[in-house]
């Protein structure tokens, strides 16, 4: 057996696995979507709508986000056969800033904790601005 044959079997395999991780994330994100409207259609009588359940609701909301973003990086992989970092950056940018909101949501989190997401959010989005950067001057060259 050649090592060309061996490294495209590998690489049927590595496409196979990622078309069944897809498929996880598709039914986990619509799994996701589900409880999103469950959650919107819980505010329903306006007179009971609180901050903490709007969000709640756009915490769930982020997640169907989170699952979409994931089944776009996937596929861009398999695509390029390259791990397309600013897509992973997106995917964490856009879970920790849920976890923001869910920390705001709770009365009882740590103030220290509350500063690391911050922190966390501010040097994931300069570093995103920096490869999407570099991204569009490696395109215009």
């Amino acid at each position: 057996m050649d090592t060309k044959d061996v490294v495209r079997a590998f690489r049927l395999i590595s496409i196979a696995l990622y078309v069944v991780i897809i498929i996880i994330t598709v039914v986990l994100g619509t799994v996701a979507l589900y409880l999103a409207v469950k959650d919107i259609m819980s505010l329903m009588p306006f007179s009971s709508i609180s901050d903490v359940k709007i969000l709640g609701a756009l915490s769930a909301v982020f997640l169907v986000v989170i699952a979409l973003e994931f089944v776009d990086m996937f596929l861009e992989y398999i695509k390029t056969g390259t791990v397309v970092v600013d897509l992973v950056l997106a995917v964490v940018l856009t879970a920790i800033s849920r976890e923001l909101l869910l920390y705001i949501a709770s009365p009882g989190a740590s103030f220290d904790y509350g500063v690391l997401l911050v922190a966390s959010i501010l040097v994931l989005a300069l570093a995103y601005w920096l490869v999407s950067r570099a991204k569009m001057v490696s395109h215009i060259s």
